[in-house]
């Protein structure tokens, strides 16, 4: 049995590899899972036969057509997504910024979808990927109603991403009885120098917090807009929870 086990963690491992990476030559991919490249190959020939990976023009191997398949067959199995989706749309058309959907995973917010925006493309988070709960607006949006979270944080080391992360108790406190008070989170590049957001939270029929969703962009774009963009922002979260308990 460990011999199928190890085989599945290789692919897993190969396939965020290249989900994080792009597409990448064999060697970089047999240096990454510590395997032969031989080995490699053969696991590569072996996704690729399942539509999982593919071979790119230049040789190198990429994510194959398959993955998304998988992908929105997941996110149709969530009520977050499905509620969502029309409102993801509506903010990114009104803001021209990226717009994010993201729920509570244990100790991380993952997100589940987005909506790029047009006004830049260097972002910490895209779908699957994960943050700290004490890290970016959807996070911390999240943190602040969900006081079991943050008792959970006692004793851990929290991750600093860049000089504006917040990695105290005490100072997520204070954080969230300020989100508590306007209604919405306000990530001052805590996660990427030179990005900001606003970030709202969703509750769902249960009255917990369900998801968030946030408008990223630019510091100055998204500061300099802060009244209009979370106005916007809250209509959505609105919105959303509406249909959330519709869909119940």
């Amino acid at each position: 049995m460990a011999k199928p086990i190890q085989l599945l963690a290789k692919s897993s491992k190969l396939l965020h590899s290249l989900a994080d990476g792009g597409a990448l030559p064999i060697s970089e991919l047999a240096e990454e899972l510590d395997m032969p490249r031989p080995s490699v190959y053969r696991l590569t020939d072996a996704l690729r036969l399942v539509g999982l990976t593919s071979t790119a023009e230049d040789g190198r191997i990429q994510l194959g057509v398959e993955v998304l398949h998988l992908a929105r067959a997941v996110l149709d199995t969530l009520p977050e997504a499905r509620a969502a989706q029309g409102e993801l749309q509506r903010l990114n058309r009104v803001t021209g910024q990226t717009v994010y959907l993201c729920a509570p995973r244990e100790n991380t917010v993952a997100c589940l979808e987005w909506v790029r925006g047009t006004r830049v493309s260097l972002l910490a988070l895209s779908p699957g990927g994960t943050l700290p709960v004490n890290a970016g607006a959807t996070s911390r949006a999240v943190l602040a109603y969900s006081p079991g979270l943050l008792e959970g944080l006692s004793g851990l080391s929290l991750e600093k991403l860049t000089p504006n992360t917040l990695t105290s108790l005490e100072a997520l406190e204070r954080d969230g009885k300020e989100i508590r008070q306007r209604g919405y989170s306000v990530s001052r590049e805590d996660v990427t120098a030179g990005v900001s957001a606003l970030g709202a939270p969703v509750f769902g029929p249960d009255g917990k917090v369900s998801c968030a969703i946030s408008l990223a962009g630019l510091t100055d774009d998204i500061l300099g807009n802060e009244s209009q963009y979370a106005s916007e922002l809250l209509m959505s979260a609105g919105r959303i929870q509406e249909a959330l308990k519709a869909s119940r």
